[in-house]
Parts: structure tokens; sequence; C-alpha cells
């Protein structure tokens, strides 16, 4: 399989894909979901239920909260709830959507009495299950969406309202205005006999209360001899606007609901009713009118002692009020205008039942613990009834969405604005510690201790992409397109208010680096440890051409010595090595007690004693009893390879193969044989896991492993050896293993003979491979410990000279010495050869990575780590793969280096060192520590935890709204809103307060705000060395009600204001341009803006300063111009050659930067702009800054409106104008869009869906060329707020091949003359992509868009239908029904996209399911369309399929060419690593 990208390709369709998984949390519910008695936590964020267990603090570890289950849900939860039935072992988990559609799900392992070890119908212990991917079970399913029509159609004006009674005999929901669905629960449900269902049937309520604001079941007892029917309060507002409490019956036997002001025991009467359907009697009715006007929820209080019925709290912006009609009592708590958002009870009673507690935060982010004191006097007297109110403040923490108390003083704390937390109310306060420049702390002391932080990004309200990488070479540039050729880093303004902050987002490992020498000609290199017991390593050990070098550890006290530790590598020798030869292997050795150096170079090897260093044995391909059959000695030692227990396996020329073993302090030969070919790579490493106990010998005092395997690559060859070290058969050959289908010399073609040369093996590595299934939301994913249960993989990793790494699974059968490989994939990490590095950390990292991974060398250097799988069952973990980039932690001289660089690597070796790497950063214990080496460089460095996406969070204090990157300058430029700005508060209209805007400017290096000298000056003064400038942190402080819209960054070329030299444009420099509006209070729509233009230079300018550390400042920001505008600023975007396109208000404007000289710079709209639209608040263009545009292309831009989505516009140069070429004439109200070629355009509305469209400019008729054609219609699921074309991972021609060629894509128009040959000719699946787009969404999510071909659109396509169809979703809910197109008053079918998410999910299926998935497409078999290049243009829907009639017309077709489940795996894994 082959992967192209191809930004002119015919875009057919499109595969969206979530590259980071949403963060926000929409609601939470404490349960025991695995039925084990452990304490759970169920979160539903946009699209998914997370499943975390709680585990309390001991003696050696804080509390936590690992996730151990991810659950799908094909649509945006809006209800969370979870309870018990008597009969079942653990909790059920009930949820809504936003579409009306409900579930209930249960834990597998969850079951009654009568159903206990018994397995559903079909399914047999140990046995995989076709179909069932999710360890859950529904008991319960359906949708009120048909009867929205019937009850008037409104959704709630106050969104889905729900509450669960208190002894779970139903649930009430509020979902259309003016009604309550209530859902009766069967308490007696079995699900062993499905006739009778865990729920009843439901039924809808008509209430008079029209604008319901919260409800609530109060808390019943049942004294007096009474069974009180459920008692639902509601919290509701007036049309006057007053609000008001009142409490309904729910009788669950008639179906109905019993108003409040219903005479008597209706409910109850006669003799024959049951006790069930008691009303409490009208004088304790709950009814309370004209309360807090601010009121927002009420919670339910348990009864007191003198009462069959609770109370209410009703939470207020100004008061928080108890309230009991029965027992006449109200109390009430005046607060200062707190908006208190959420709510949760810490215990239902303490003690004696004195009192209650309750936990309730606000819009600021403030835990407050709020106390009801009852009437109960010493010796447990009293009547119970709330006497008094008091609140608490306990400390500041992330802004709430849910708050579930988890005992023990642990708060997990849910948060759609800010990352969640796991928070502990601490006993005694403790001083605040607030990040530097953090001015928000609301108080000096807090209770509250946060434990652990859970990243959410959301809401993202914009983002920028920063090339993190040097600009490629070997690209051309006239194709590039901005970045979407580069890797890019995305900075994000995510989060609200106190909860303000940017996030750098970057996918691939960074290197931190400690030291860097210029060392050229390094060829290899190993770290030694003095002792083998040590931890630290004390040499490393380089290999030079015809020498070798060893730096040391050496321990200093000198003041001058780098801060980062207290030891620094010098140049020592080892006695025993020899420093005249290059060194073929070193490592360390531990044998029969014996603590041992070994040494391999080309004339022998050479065993040291650790202790002293000096050279206690040796052995020689020379000595006389190693000869050839002529008797001659057998020649040098080209590769070698050794491992800890003894054992040393070297190869000579010739193909000769010995294996050596060190016993005692002596080298002892076991073996020699001679192979057919040269020998170029060998790897002994023993595996860590092994299913025969007879596979490995283990020294079990010091655990040291003795590997029953060697792995032998040859020259000219394209396979690998696997020979047997067993005594019985020591070097026989136990596995061949071909690397790729070769034809004989003769019949290749001389440009495919150099080509194939590549395909040999240049480096092995045999590891096993650790992996967490804790966070899987697999089959096999468990409960408790088995969930996080470490799984191992044992591999085979082959390092090619083309930059290609082929990786196998090794398995051993139980008879000793049979072996095989499976599940083989190749990847290209980039074109360089490969040389592989086995890497194990000091500590633990993470659960999801820990311990063991590979680094494969070249000009890509990538960390190979296993993650995820599906423990106990024959799935295998996912392969993933990081490339590591440096991390620039100081300014670099040279102007816009990027501070994440990339490297090449041509030899590494781990090595750890606590004197080199200072404790303080935790990096030796945490993290891969390695030394690299290139042509030219050795570093020392560290390696972040491994895993694909890296986000860094960097505190504003402030509320984001808008973020650019100048890559010139080197910064990063934020508008935000200060909540806090000077004279904000006093700037008022009509008791409207304007929040300060600013921008601030920020290193893209430390993310440090910019400090620079400013004063007022011209421009000619701007470059004066002799300027005296103060020093001080610059920020743009806009007017008064000034708000920021838009921020880019432009390249501008500079025009002169006379028309006779308009034409003689200066040279372009970039610029950032800021847009902006004047919101006052009475006006509807801006009627006054600005653009703002401001440079920010990167040059050193010398300056005079009395401070000599201050006499140079290498950054300049100025404000150069701005230029007012009637009306807001919705958008900039760069345009064709150093101009701008501005939307403002309805009118669509070119602009153009103007000057007489460098005093005078002015911005200036230029021509005809284009009006017709109600509001443009979207441009979009494929010009980047800089672009030059050729005469004869159009100038082509695209203009989102409010409501009439998308139009084409064109500006004519010639007369200087800009017109509306072609529009959609659907409504759609856009809230993103982006031009991906000149032909398709993104867009998505505020319905959560996406759209695409696509001009036919050769269309015939006029009417055709004017229409922007519907072509791609998806629902998200979120709200996107910006698209940016660019990507995330590092470009390359990257391919992954399947060991089985029997299934083939054809991609190619024309047909082969010959069927047979055909036939014969490997095939190949070629992934075609094209445009490739990121989005960003408020709750946090970030995703890629990827266009793709024909082919490549029918391929997944078909599997996405069989994957529908065969696979079981967690609540039965209907994948199609969840894609679709969903508007107002319309619902069409999903069209022209790929579910990415769901496609990735048949890496995590059992075996058996896959294999029913691929029939189904091969049954199918409408993976064969192929497209004819020219898009949709020239293709009707009438004309039929488009197959490849070459496959179908020949003989055996359908065996010959049938998909494998390793075709698709290795397509679907393909397209994993493209996002």
């Amino acid at each position: 399989m082959a992967t192209t990208k191809n930004p002119s390709l015919n875009e057919i369709g499109h595969y969206v894909v979530t590259s980071h998984p949403p963060g926000a949390v929409l609601s939470a519910a404490k349960c025991d979901f695995f039925g084990d008695g452990s304490l759970n936590v169920a979160i539903a964020k946009s699209n998914r239920i997370e499943i975390r267990q709680f585990r309390p603090s001991s003696e050696t570890a804080d509390p936590s909260l690992p996730l151990l289950l991810t659950l799908p849900i094909y649509g945006r939860p809006t209800c969370l709830l979870a309870f018990s039935l008597p009969a079942f072992c653990g909790d059920f988990v009930f949820f809504t959507t936003e579409r009306g559609e409900y579930a209930l799900i249960s834990h597998e392992d969850v079951h009654s009495s009568s159903t206990s070890g018994k397995k559903s119908t079909g399914e047999v212990e140990g046995e995989e299950v076709v179909g069932k991917h999710y360890p859950v079970k529904t008991h319960a399913s359906g949708s009120f969406t048909s009867y929205s029509t019937l009850l008037g159609g409104t959704s709630s004006e106050c969104g889905p309202l729900f509450a669960l009674e208190d002894k779970n005999r139903c649930i009430a929901l509020h979902l259309y205005d003016g009604w309550i669905t209530i859902i009766p629960i069967h308490g007696g449900y079995d699900a062993s006999h499905p006739k009778k269902g865990a729920f009843g049937e439901a039924f809808h309520v008509r209430v008079e209360e029209r604008t319901i604001l919260s409800i609530a079941f109060l808390k019943c007892s049942d004294g007096k001899g009474r069974h009180l029917i459920p008692q639902l309060a509601l919290l509701h507002q007036d049309a006057r606007g007053f609000q008001h409490v009142i409490s309904h019956g729910v009788d669950l036997a008639k179906k109905s609901l019993i108003h409040n002001a219903t005479d008597g025991n209706a409910a109850g009467s006669g003799s024959e009713k049951p006790a069930a359907t008691v009303m409490p009697p009208t004088s304790e009715r709950l009814k309370k009118t004209r309360i807090d006007g601010g009121s927002a929820a009420i919670v339910a209080v348990p009864p007191s002692r003198v009462s069959s019925v609770g109370g209410v709290l009703i939470l207020g912006q100004r008061q928080i009020t108890y309230h009991h009609t029965g027992e006449g009592i109200t109390r009430t708590l005046p607060i200062s205008g707190l908006l208190l958002l959420t709510y949760c009870m810490v215990d239902e009673t303490n003690g004696d039942g004195a009192q209650h507690k309750y936990l309730l935060g606000d819009e600021m982010g403030r835990l407050h613990v709020l106390t009801l004191l009852r009437n109960v006097t010493d010796g447990n007297k009293g009547d119970g009834c709330i006497t008094t109110l008091l609140m608490e403040t306990l400390g500041t923490a992330s802004s709430s969405a849910s708050l579930v108390y988890l005992g023990g003083g642990n708060l997990f704390l849910g948060s759609q604005f800010a990352d969640s937390q796991l928070v502990k109310i601490l006993d005694a306060p403790v001083p605040v510690s607030s990040a530097a420049g953090d001015d928000t702390i609301l108080e000096d002391t807090t209770y509250v201790k946060v434990i652990e932080e859970y990243t959410n990004l959301g809401p993202i309200v914009d983002f920028d992409l920063r090339p993190c990488g040097d600009d490629p070479t070997s690209v051309d540039k006239a194709a590039m397109s901005g970045n979407q050729h580069r890797q890019s880093l995305l900075a994000t303004c995510s989060g609200v208010g106190k909860d303000g902050s940017v996030r750098l987002v970057r996918n691939g490992v960074g290197m931190r680096e400690f030291a860097e020498v210029e060392m050229t000609g390094i060829k290899g290199m190993w770290s030694l440890r003095r002792k083998f017991a040590d931890k630290d390593d004390s040499f490393l050990v380089q290999s030079f051409v015809r020498e070798t070098r060893i730096l040391g550890v050496q321990s200093s006290n000198e003041e001058d010595m780098d801060e980062e530790g207290s030891a620094a590598l010098a140049e020592v020798t080892i006695p025993g090595f020899d420093s005249s030869k290059s060194t073929l292997f070193a490592g360390n050795m531990l044998v029969d007690g014996n603590d041992l150096m070994v040494q391999v170079v080309q004339d022998g090897v050479r065993v040291v004693a650790s202790e002293s260093l000096e050279l206690v044995s040796q052995w020689s391909p020379f000595s006389d009893e190693d000869v050839d059959e002529d008797g001659q000695p057998l020649g040098l030692i080209t590769v070698a390879s050794a491992n800890e227990s003894g054992q040393v396996v070297v190869a000579l020329h010739g193909g000769i193969l010995i294996y050596l073993l060190v016993e005692g302090t002596a080298v002892r030969k076991v073996r020699r044989t001679t192979l057919d070919r040269e020998i170029s790579c060998i790897d002994l490493n023993p595996f860590d896991l092994v299913k025969d106990d007879n596979a490995m010998d283990v020294d079990s005092r010091n655990d040291v492993k003795r590997s029953q395997l060697v792995a032998v690559g040859l020259w000219d060859d394209f396979s690998v050896r696997l020979l047997s070290l067993t005594e019985s058969n020591t070097l026989d050959q136990v596995l061949h293993i071909s690397l790729g289908v070769v034809q004989d010399k003769t019949d290749m073609e001389e440009d495919n003979i150099e080509a194939n040369q590549h395909m040999m093996a240049r480096s092995l590595c045999l590891v096993s491979l650790d992996s967490i299934a804790a966070s899987s939301s697999s089959l096999a994913a468990k409960k408790g410990g088995s969930a996080s249960a470490k799984i191992k993989s044992n591999m085979l990793l082959v390092g090619l000279g083309d930059g290609k790494l082929i990786s196998f699974v090794v398995a051993q059968s139980r008879l000793a010495d049979k072996w095989s490989v499976h599940s083989r994939k190749e990847v290209s990490l980039g074109t360089h050869g490969i040389n592989l590095l086995r890497l194990q950390n000091g500590g633990n990292i993470k659960p999801e990575v820990d311990g063991t991974c590979v680094l494969a060398t070249g000009d890509r250097p990538t960390v190979v780590y296993l993650t995820g799988g599906n423990a106990g069952s024959s799935s295998n973990p996912k392969l993933c793969y990081s490339t590591i980039s440096l991390t620039v932690d100081e300014d670099n001289e040279e102007a816009g280096q990027a501070s994440h660089r990339n490297i090449s690597v041509n030899a590494a070796s781990s090595f750890r060192s606590s004197l080199l790497f200072s404790s303080g950063n935790s990096t030796s214990d945490n993290n891969y520590s390695l030394c690299v080496a290139d042509e030219n460089t050795l570093r020392l460095g560290v390696i972040d935890d491994v895993q694909k996406l890296q986000v860094t969070s960097y505190k504003l204090g402030m509320t984001p709204r808008r973020i650019a990157y100048h890559e010139a300058g080197r910064v990063y430029c934020v508008g935000c809103i200060d909540g806090n700005a000077e004279g904000g508060s006093g700037n008022q209209i009509g008791a409207e307060m304007n929040m300060g805007n600013c921008v601030r400017f920020f290193d893209d290096s430390t993310f440090e705000e910019i400090n620079m000298y400013v004063c007022l000056f011209t421009s000619d003064q701007f470059y004066n060395s002799n300027i005296n400038l103060s020093f001080i942190c610059y920020r743009i402080k806009l007017e008064p009600f000034e708000t920021i819209l838009t921020l880019v960054t432009v390249s501008l070329c500079t025009r002169s204001q006379n028309p006779e030299k308009q034409d003689d444009a200066k040279d372009c420099k970039p610029y950032i341009l800021i847009g902006t509006a004047y919101a006052y209070p009475d006006e509807d729509e801006p009627t006054q803006g600005r653009v703002i233009v401001v440079e920010c230079n990167n040059d050193h300018v010398q300056l005079k300063s009395d401070d000599e550390n201050d006499a140079g400042c290498s950054r300049f920001i100025r404000q150069v111009t701005h230029m007012p505008t009637r009306g807001a600023v919705y958008c900039i975007c760069p345009f064709y050659n150093g101009t701008a396109i501005v939307t403002v208000n309805s009118k669509t404007h070119l602009c153009e930067l103007f000057s007489d000289n460098e005093q005078n710079t002015e911005l200036k709209f230029v021509g005809a702009g284009h009006h017709g639209h109600m509001m443009s608040l979207f441009v979009s263009s494929l010009a980047r800054s800089g672009n030059e545009m050729d005469g004869q292309e159009k100038q082509l831009a695209i203009v989102g409106d409010l409501m009439r989505s998308i139009s084409l516009v064109e500006y004519l140069p010639k007369h200087n104008a800009i017109e509306e070429l072609a529009r959609d004439y659907n409504s759609n109200f856009c809230t993103a869009i982006e031009m991906l070629t000149k032909d398709i355009y993104l867009g998505s509305e505020g319905y959560n869906n996406l759209f695409l469209l696509r001009h036919n400019s050769e269309a015939k008729s006029e009417e055709a060329r004017v229409r922007l054609d519907t072509v791609g219609e998806y629902h998200l699921g979120e709200m996107p707020n910006k698209f940016k074309i660019g990507s995330l991972i590092m470009p390359s021609q990257q391919g992954c091949t399947s060991s089985d060629t029997s299934g083939s894509l054809l991609s190619d128009d024309s047909r082969s003359s010959s069927i047979k040959a055909s036939l014969d000719r490997q095939r190949k699946i070629d992934i075609r992509v094209g445009s490739q787009t990121l989005f960003a969404t408020v709750d946090g999510t970030i995703g890629s868009i990827l266009g793709i071909n024909g082919p490549t659109f029918a391929f997944l396509a078909t599997l996405q239908r069989a994957m529908n169809s065969l696979v079981k979703s967690v609540g039965g809910l209907n994948h199609d029904q969840y894609r679709a197109f969903r508007a107002e008053r319309s619902v069409r079918p999903s069209r022209g996209f790929i579910d990415g998410d769901m496609i990735e999910t048949f890496l995590d299926l059992n075996r058996p399911t896959m294999e029913k998935i691929v029939q189904f497409m091969n049954d199918d078999g409408r993976w064969r369309i192929r497209d004819n290049g020219l898009g949709f243009s020239n293709q009707n829907d009438q004309e039929p399929p488009l197959i490849d009639s070459a496959i179908e017309d020949a003989p055996l077709a359908a065996n010959s060419f049938a998909l494998t489940v390793e075709n698709v795996l290795c397509f679907v894994e393909e397209m994993s690593m493209m996002h």
C-alpha cells in the first residue's frame, strides 16, 4: 500500500477523524459500573461516556481517578444518571441524547442473581462474539423524536432537564415546553426474562408551568403507614418574570400527573387503591411563590422527623432559600451576587442527623460548603426541622459543570471551560500558591488541593498553526500551500475568565537538550554501567572509523557548572577496551555472579572486569582452531550482538555466523554456521514474554534472561532468518521471514533493481513492547486490576535502507522451537537508513506507555511504542509512531528559527544519569534520557512522555479570543478580554459594563510575555541605535467598548501613494492585522470599527541604557497605522500579491498598504468591494502570505454569511473590483468556512453539521456556473469555531504494506493488456490524500478532514457500511441517524464524508468480527469502484458504478482478489497515521 499526498487531487470524498478527543464534561454521576464494589465515576462528553475508577490515597500514593473505559456514543449526551436495582450487583447508567434518544446500559459483568454465571444467548465462555466490541449490555433504548410533533415540537427553553426519584421508581425528563416525560422503572427487572424490560412504557403529562428552570423529586419517607407516590418539584418562571416552586404527584399506575391543587388524596381514594398511590395531605404539598428572581436550581432535602416529605433548597443569585410548606419553615441565607452552577451532597447525615452538607460551585470556580443545621439536641431529641443555613468558601478550582463527591474529602470536578480536576478538601487551610503573573486569586488561603488534572482544551474559540520544523527541501516550494507541507504546532485560545489559557498541541515527542558538543564521524554509541546493579550509566562508548572514544560521568562542585546537574561528561579510558579500533558492540554482562563488560571489535571479543576495568579474557577469529576449509583464518568480524546473560553472536566475512558464550570470565565458542550470503545485521535481545516455559532460561538470582533466538539479516536478500540458540539445535533456522515479493533480476526493470536494494534489512530489534489496556474501549477492558494489567507483545522490528520500518508479532507454539510471525506492518519513517535502539525508562512514565519502546534513527527519528489493544483476546494492540523534535529553550540568534526543530540521528544510545539530569526535574526517573548524534553534533537530552499528542498549557488569567503566530517576529499574538481592565467598570452606557480588550505578545520558545523598550518614535527612528527607551511589558490596549473580532498575520506589500508609481510595490513584509468593532450597548449592529496594523521586528538593535545587561534589544513591536471602518471588521484573510481581503458588516473589501515614505504608512480599501450579504462573518482564500499570483489565474475567495451560506467571489485586477461568481442558495448559518481547493469549499453551520460545496466552473450553462452544488453533508455533533489548512504530522510518503497481496485497489485509468499479467503482478492499495484541514470545537476536540480520491473513498465507504451493519453500538443507537445532516426542518442522510472515528475502531475489533466485516466487503464489492479522476461533474447518478472489469472478468476473480483481514488492517492503520 502506498500513500500519496497531492494538493491538486480531485477530491471525491472527505475523511473526518478526531486527533484529540473532547475534554469538556457535560455531566457526571457516581456509580458502581463494574459491579465489583468499586467506586466509579461515569462522565458524559460530547460523543462518549468515560468510566473512571476512584482509588483512595495510600501511604505511598495520592488518590487517583484513572480512566478504565471509553464508550463512544452516537449522539450528544444531555442527561446522565446512575441507579441500582435490588437484584443486580452493580449500577445501571441511563443517558439521553440531544436528538431525544435514550438508553439504559450496564457493564457485561453486572448481572442479577438468576443470571449469575450465565452467558447471553449465543455466547460461549471463552469464545469471542461476532459484532460485540464494547463490554456493555443494553437493557432498554428508544427515542422521543416521534413525539416532538405531537407535543408541540418546541424544545424546552432551558434545555433538557432530568431527575431520578430517590427510591428509583421513575425518571422525569423535561424535553418539550409544557410537557414532562415519565419513564417508569421496574424494580423487579430480571435480565433473564426479556418480556418484562427494565423500563415501563414512557408517558407524557401536561403541566401548566410553561418556563421550567429546574426539576427535582422530593425525598419522601414511609412514615405514618403511608406510601407516597413520587413528588416532582418544579422551579418555574411566569410571564412577568417572577419565579415560583411547586410540586405535583406522579401516578405511575394511571400514567398521569396529580396536580398540587387537587383536593384530598384523589390518587388514593377508594379502598381498592394500592398504598403506593397515596398523595401527601394538601397542607404538606410544596408550594412557594415569588422567590429570589435569580434562582436557577432546586435541591431536594431529606425530610424531618415530623414530616413524610422533605423540603427544597432554592439556589439563587442573591440568596439561598430553604422552604418546607408542611412545616411552614422558610430559611434564607443572603449571598453576594454568586451565580451557583453546580451542587452535590456531601453525605446524607452527620452522626445523629443534626446537619446536612452540600458542596456548591459558582461561575468563578469557587467551591463553597453549605451546612443545614437541624433541630436535634443532645440525646438525639428534637423534631429535626431545619433551623439555620451556613455557608463557607473553601477555595478556588476550575469552573465546574458537575460535582461528584467521592468520600474522604475527595471531589471530582468536571468542567466545560477548563481542565477537570480531582481535588482534596483539606481539614485546615493552606496558603494559596499562584502561577507567576496570575492576579486572579480570590483569597489568601484555601482548603482545596488539586490532586490531578484532566486536559480539556475547550472551548477553543480560535487557533493558529506554527511550523515546528524546517522547510522540507525536497518539496517543490511552488507547490506548497502555507503550512500544508510542514508539520505544525497548533496553538489554541482555550478557557474562559480566570481559566483562560493558550494551549500548544504538538504531534510527536519533544527532546529537551541538556548538552550539545560538536563531534563528527560517530558511527555507533553504547552506554555502560560501572556495576551491573547500578541504575545510572557511567560510560558512553563512541565508535569512529578506526578508533573508539569513551566519555565518562565525572562529578564536579565547581560554581560555573551548568545548573541542570552537578556533573559533566569528560573523555576517559577503560584499560581493557581497545581504543585503536572501531567498536561493533559494547555492553554490560552478569555471568555466574561475575560483573563484566564486553567490547566487540573487528578482530575479537574482549571481556573486561567491571571493578578493575582490566581485560580478563578475549576471543579472536584468527585463533588456530577457527579456520576455514582451506585452513586459513576466518577473517574480520563485520557485525556483532550480545546480551546481558553472556550470549554473543558475531558475523564474519563470507556469511559465517559464530555463537559464543561467556562462562565465568572465559569465552567459549558454541557453534559456527555459514549462511548463503553476507550478513548485514544481527540482534540477540531476549523476549520478556514467551508461551513455552522451556523457551527461555532465566537466572532467577539476578533476573537476567537468556535468549533462545537470534535474528539475522543478509545482504542482497529480502528476508530475515530466525535461528535457534537452544542446546539441541543451536544456530538451526527455525523461521524464514520474507520482507517482500521480489522478482528475478532478469525480469526486473533497471530502475527497480536499485530500489529493491533498499529493501534489505539494515537493523533488527527483537523486543517485548509493553502496553496498558486500561483506557481501551474494547471488549476485554475489564474492571479493577484486570483492566489495568500490563499487556506485552513480542515484536520483530526490521529497519530498511530506504527509511521503511517493517514490524511483525512473533509467536511461539507450545511445541519447542516452533515459531511464527503475523500482523506484518510496513511504514515509511523517512528516506535514510534506520537503526533500531531498545529504550527502557528508569521508572513509571504513564500507564498508557510504561516501560519499553524502540527508537528508530534516521532523518526522522521516531519512537515506536505499543498502546491500547484487547487484553486477553486475539486482537493485537496498536503499534504507534511519534517523531522526535528538538525543543529549543533559548532564543536562537537566527531569525525565524523554530523552537521545535527537526533533527537527524545517525547513532543513538540510552544514557541515564541522575548527576547529569537534576533530580528536581524528575527526568532521570520518569523519562527516557539518551544521547543522539548526527554527522556533526552529539546531543544529550531527555524526551517527553511517549504519546501521540503533547499538550502544554500557559495560563493567561483572562479570556483569550483570538490568536495568531507571527513567524518572522517569533511571537504569539493573543487578543484577550480582560475583565479586570482599568477603567472597565467606569465605562458604562445604559448600565452595561465595558470589558477591556487587549493584545498580548508572547515569545514562541519560552512563552514569556514580551518585554521591550518602548517610546514614542517615528518610523525613521525605529532603527536608530541612539534612542533612550524605557523597558516595559508591551500590550496593545484597545479603546473603551472596542472588542477584538479577528487577528491574523498577513504579508503586505507597501505601494506608493503616487498614482504614477503604484505599480512599483516595495518588498513585502509580514504584519499583524487586528480587526475590531465598537460594541456599544445601544446599537443593534456595530457602526464603527478599525483595522490596526502592527509590526514585529526580530532584528537586534543596540540601545542606550544605563544597565549594561539591557544594552540591546532583539525584538520591537510597534503600531504602524490603523484604518477606521464603517462597521465591524469580522474577518481578515491574506490575499494575493501582498494584499488582504476584509469583511466589514455586509461588505467585502480588498485593502493595500500605501506609503509616501517610511514616516507615513496608510492602509486603504482598494477599488469596488462586494455588497450582497446580510452579515459577512468569514472570508477565506488559497492565498498565503507572500504568494505571487500568475496573471492568468483567478484570484478567488469565499465569503461565509450569517444566514446565506457561502458565496464565491473573484477579484478582477483589470476592473479593480470584487464580483460574485457563484453562491450556495441553501440557508446555512455559517460558523466556520475554509477553501480547500479552487473548486471545493468546506463549511459548518449552527446545527453542528458540516457541508461541502463544489463549484462547477466548466459547466456549459450559466445556471450551473453560478451555483455552488452541495456534494457533502455530515453531522459532526460539535460546533467547530475554525478550519485551517494544515497538518499536525510531518509530511512523508508513508506506506503500509500487507504481507497478503491478494487484494488491491485499482486507481489507474488504463487497463493492462494482459489479464494474466494483471493477476500475477503484485497489487498495491493506494491511499490518495489531497487537502488536509484541521478543525477545533467548543468541546475541546481537535480533528482532521482529509480529502480522498475515488478508490480510497469507495473502499472506506464499503468498510463503513460493513461495520455499521455488524458492530453493535453502545445503547443500540443508530450511526446513520447520528451522522445524518439535521437542520431545523430537514433531515438528510450523510454523504460525501467518511466517519474516521468509526473506521479506526476496526483496529480494536476481535478477529471473528474482522473476518465477518471483510466478508461483507467482498460480498458488497463496491470497494473496487474506481473514479475517473474528473470528479462529480462528468458522472451522473444514473451511471453504473465504475468497477474494474479486468478483475471481474478474470478467471477465479472472486478468490484471487478477495480482500483479507490483513489488507483492511493495513489500510486502516495507514489512515490512522495520517492525522
